[in-house]
């Protein structure tokens, strides 16, 4: 019985999609960050420090389970 040679050209194709969605991923990541960070810079000017929401207070609960 013969063994049969791996498809290189695949293994490559999946390496390059692979890749190129994780690149893609990581873009798209930044490119949000980057707008939410000047979202919240311009709000910020009015904002008088830290305020504890109740998202942030379930978040915290969250930690404590």
């Amino acid at each position: 019985m013969k063994k049969q040679q791996p498809d290189l050209n695949r293994r490559s194709l999946l390496k390059a999609l692979t890749i190129g969605g994780t690149a893609t991923a990581a873009l798209a990541v930044t490119g949000v960050s980057a707008a939410q960070a000047t979202e919240s810079n311009v709000s910020a000017k009015g904002a008088d420090g830290y305020h504890e929401t109740a998202h942030i207070r379930s978040y915290y609960n969250s930690l404590r389970s």
